[in-house]
């Protein structure tokens, strides 16, 4: 499986982000601090496994601006193709879950797992998925504890085995401690104890009533001997019972027993860890073969590079003088290449202040610039001035944007208002229509004669009031008095059915809806007219306002002795680039000073090293350097010769005695091989190893009928009780089916004889009651036959803990012989590749404890070791874990997780890391910019990058 892109809708401090993984294999993520690495790496966990609960110690990253947590994760699965999971927060506490392919065809969330190849979320987020964090708190366990984490992580993906353990342990600690007294069953066993002795005292005292105890003699007696009965055929019908629950067990224990019987007396001569024994000494013997060989060969080597060597003692007596110049050579390097560099800075400093002058238009002198006063005060001072005039001229633009809207407004509403004032009836003409009207009759007035007028001063006074502007709401307030006289006049004449002549009736209609209108529009443009007063008086406010910022500018200037254009100060970065050519004057001065020292102390060494050279005869170069090195390299050949030989001649001697030595180790290894063979009772290798593997299967066997025999012995049954029910289970199955079956039905006699009895024997104990002075014994009596019932009851409890442990335990045992060692060996070969062959394994001991191995054979536990190399030891065993844990191609997320590691174990970790990439995608996030340089062919997404939008 591989993720190909990330769309975050909203996720802690995220929203709308988009990020894409084309790219197969191993992608660095790069982000600043706080840039959210954490959060998108959270955020694939959610996508795959949903969000966590509010009860769960891991972060909830619900949005702070009340938005829902969600997004999307679109994946590509060998098997079924392109799928885009969108989660977002809603019904479910883990989020809705949506699944769809490029298609549009959608699945449920049950369709998520078969995507995920059975990767359960426990295992993701122990093998797939971690950080430092998750490596440095490994370091925090004991090596048994670390050993165990090991064991339970390969097998089920985090702690939750090893948890497990713990917990069952503690269940039983809660129960039952040997030497405890808090323990439930151990308070049981004190409670019983303490009423056994009160029934003993009570028993004694009713002991005195012989007299009555004699009228009930044969009746407790029969009562006895019924129940005696009873118990007894129970007894036996509980084992019989317990015998076919335990059938399963019973017969792989037989079967064992058949299987280790079939083997007889054979393999019971070899060795104890034979097989590893021999190979060992295999092993041991052909590194000293090999050792042996090559001390031969470099002895021979030895004897003739001896013979080959003559040392020049006329040259070697002028060492002193030669080694003397020669020391001090370094420093005559030094002093040329720095005076190289200065010169480099100050030609670099020199185009740097061009650049800058270039860049500003102007050119500035040196006094002018020291003259400059640019503190700290000051320049946050010029700082907020610049901001008060960006802040003004944005709000001068806005105004001068609103009074070229509102200048465009009134022209079209003066236009408007003329066009309409044309369309209105003169003097003469009204009164022309007026006089036609000859009736006094008044024709119903429309509905919307009054409601227009109503609306339209409705909107006036709103106007008038949001812009305070008194004129238009009084226009308002009059528009509704003439609404109310027409509605009026609508209320009082609406019932009159004379009508005004048809076509001066029409025109005065047509001339007062005219009038209306003209009105609301003259209304309007006189509100428009008021506006555009009050934003051009706001715009005379804002020009004084960046007068006055401009004269604080020009005293700035004078204050802080600036000789330039007072209307660059307000330029983006001018006083910033004046500030570095300041800092740049300073530093060369500096250099130029540092150059003259420099150039003086690189004079006196050439004077001092042509004064004594002059005592060497040699003319093989001209120039200070050439001609030190020279002699110094010839010196160094012969000095290196006397040395050698020197060496040769120690050499020599070493190798004769170490020759002894191994040959004498040798011969003793082919003794213990010879030995083994004679103890297994073999001639050759092949034969010794098939009686191994032979011995290896009986010993196995043994160990898993040693397992049954203990958990057997764990119930509480005898060796002898063991082999019986055995033989029960095995051989006489359908006796013991028939022996359980009569077992009952004599139950159920045995139990309706003892009830009539029980019934006799009570009346007589009420006679006895009466004779006794209190019920305490009853009462004591029946207390101690509950805590009895109750107290078998944990220990039943107790039992069943005891034995789910053991088969865990068995569990553990038998992944560490199967699987584990495949994860120590390809955590070994990891960690090898890391150290450069430093360390040549991880070692897994008997006990449960962790090891790193050196290449000399040292060992060391994981608190032995650096920070570092404990933390790569932990890398290497994640890594293993993924590799047969889980899905072959399941991508790993990896935060930051080489922050302790040097440069050098770095750049290894990443080309493991890389090699392991070609098989699935690996995602490694990381704030240090310095690690992409360490592996350049991959690939590296800057985060956030322009098509990620951060809310920071």
């Amino acid at each position: 499986m591989k993720i190909v892109s990330l769309h975050i809708y909203h996720f802690g401090g995220l929203r709308d982000c988009k990020i894409s993984f084309e790219q197969s294999g191993l992608q660095l993520l790069f982000g600043e601090n706080e840039a959210g690495k954490t959060t998108l790496m959270d955020f694939m966990k959610c996508m795959l496994y949903g969000f966590p609960a509010k009860n769960q110690s891991e972060r909830r990253y619900e949005p702070k601006n009340g938005n829902r947590m969600g997004g999307k994760m679109t994946i590509q699965h060998k098997k079924y193709g392109r799928w885009t999971i969108e989660r977002i927060a809603g019904t479910k506490v883990t989020g809705d879950v949506t699944l769809y392919d490029e298609t549009g065809q959608q699945k449920g969330e049950s369709f998520l797992f078969q995507l995920l190849n059975g990767m359960d979320h426990s295992l993701f987020a122990g093998a797939f998925c971690f950080g430092i964090d998750g490596l440095q708190k490994l370091d925090k366990l004991t090596s048994e504890e670390l050993g165990n984490f090991l064991i339970s992580t390969a097998i089920s993906g985090d702690r939750d085995l090893l948890e497990i353990e713990q917990n069952l342990e503690k269940k039983q600690s809660l129960l039952f401690k040997k030497a405890g007294k808090k323990p439930i069953i151990n308070e049981k066993l004190e409670q019983l104890k303490a009423i056994g002795k009160s029934l003993e005292t009570l028993k004694g005292k009713n002991e005195s009533y012989l007299a009555v105890k004699a009228q009930k003699e044969n009746l407790e007696k029969h009562l006895k001997k019924t129940k005696e009965n009873l118990a007894s055929i129970q007894k036996e019908l509980r084992s019989n019972k317990r015998l076919f629950e335990l059938k399963p067990v019973l017969e792989k224990f037989k079967q064992l027993e058949i299987e280790l019987s079939s083997f007889g007396s054979m393999n019971k001569n070899f060795p104890e860890n034979g097989i590893q024994r021999y190979e060992q000494w295999v092993k041991e013997g052909s590194l000293l073969k090999g050792e042996l060989d090559y001390i031969h060969d470099r002895l021979r080597s030895a004897e003739k590079e001896q013979k080959s060597l003559i040392p020049d003692t006329s040259l070697i007596d002028k060492q002193n003088e030669i080694k003397q110049l020669f020391n001090k050579l370094p420093y005559y390097k030094h002093l040329y290449n720095q005076l190289l560099d200065l010169k480099k800075n100050v030609e670099s400093i020199e185009k740097e202040e061009a650049n800058l002058f270039e860049s500003i238009g102007e050119t500035w002198t040196e006094s002018d610039l020291k003259n400059l006063s640019l503190s700290l005060s000051s320049l946050h001072e010029l700082e907020d001035l610049i901001k008060q005039s960006f802040h003004v001229k944005d709000k001068k633009r806005r105004l001068e944007d609103e009074l070229e809207d509102s200048r465009m407004k009134l022209e079209r509403l003066e236009k408007e208002e003329a066009e309409q004032k044309g369309l209105l009836l003169s003097n003469e003409e009204l009164e022309q229509f007026q006089q036609q009207n000859t009736t006094k009759q008044i024709n119903k007035l429309p509905f919307y004669s009054a409601v227009i007028p109503l609306l339209s001063a409705v909107v006036l006074i709103w106007s008038g009031w949001s812009s305070s502007n008194s004129s238009v709401m009084y226009s308002g307030i009059f528009l509704i008095t003439i609404s109310v006289v027409l509605a009026s006049i609508y209320t009082k004449k609406g019932k009159s059915d004379e009508k005004i002549p048809s076509p001066a009736h029409h025109r005065l209609l047509e001339d007062e809806m005219n009038r209306k209108q003209w009105m609301q529009i003259s209304a309007q443009l006189s509100n428009e007219n008021n506006i555009y007063l009050q934003l051009a008086k706001q715009l005379d406010y804002i020009e004084v306002e960046e007068a006055a910022i401009f004269e604080s500018a020009e005293k700035w200037g004078i204050q802080n002795g600036y000789r330039g254009n007072s209307a660059k100060l307000f330029v983006s970065g001018y006083m910033k680039r004046l500030f570095e050519l300041k800092e740049l004057l300073k530093q060369k001065e500096a250099l130029n000073d540092k150059i003259q020292k420099v150039n003086d102390e690189k004079t006196a060494y050439e004077n001092e090293a042509s004064l004594l050279t002059s005592f060497v005869e040699y003319q093989g170069h001209r120039d200070t350097k050439g001609l030190v090195v020279s002699c110094h390299s010839r010196l160094e050949e012969q000095l290196k010769n006397r040395a050698e030989v020197e060496r040769l001649t120690r050499s020599c001697k070493e190798f004769l005695e170490r020759k002894g030595s191994l040959q004498k180790k040798f011969d003793f290894i082919n003794v213990q091989i010879r030995k083994l063979w004679d103890e297994a009772g073999v001639s050759q290798e092949l034969d010794y190893y098939q009686r191994g593997r032979s011995a290896e299967h009986l010993i196995k066997l043994h160990e898993e009928r040693e397992t049954f025999y203990n958990q057997l012995k764990t119930l509480g049954f005898s060796t002898h009780e063991i082999d019986e029910m055995t033989e029960k289970v095995t051989v006489g199955y359908d006796d013991t089916v028939q022996a359980a079956e009569e077992l009952e039905k004599k139950e159920e006699d045995a139990q309706r004889e003892y009830a009539e009895a029980v019934e006799g024997k009570g009346k007589l104990e009420w006679e006895l009651n009466k004779l006794l002075e209190d019920g305490s014994y009853s009462e004591h009596l029946h207390r101690y036959e509950w805590l009895k019932e109750e107290w078998n009851g944990l220990v039943k409890k107790w039992a069943t803990f005891r034995l789910a442990q053991h088969a865990l335990q068995k569990v553990k045992e038998n992944y560490q012989k199967t699987k584990l060692p495949a994860v120590l060996e390809t955590s070994s070969v990891y960690f090898s590749k890391i150290t450069e062959s430093e360390y040549q394994s991880i070692l897994f001991t008997d006990t449960n404890e962790l090891m790193a191995v050196k290449e000399d054979g040292t060992r060391f536990y994981p608190h032995e070791l650096s920070r570092g190399t404990a933390e790569q030891v932990y890398l290497s065993i994640r890594l293993a874990v993924a590799k047969h844990a889980g899905p072959a191609d399941f991508p790993i997320l990896m935060d930051d997780i080489a922050v302790n590691f040097d440069e050098k174990r770095t750049r290894c970790t990443l080309l493991l890391i890389q090699e392991a990439a070609q098989e699935r995608q690996i995602l490694f996030f990381t704030c240090h910019k310095h690690v992409a340089s360490l592996v350049p062919s991959v690939p590296l997404i800057h985060w956030p990058s322009r098509s990620v939008l951060a809310e920071m």
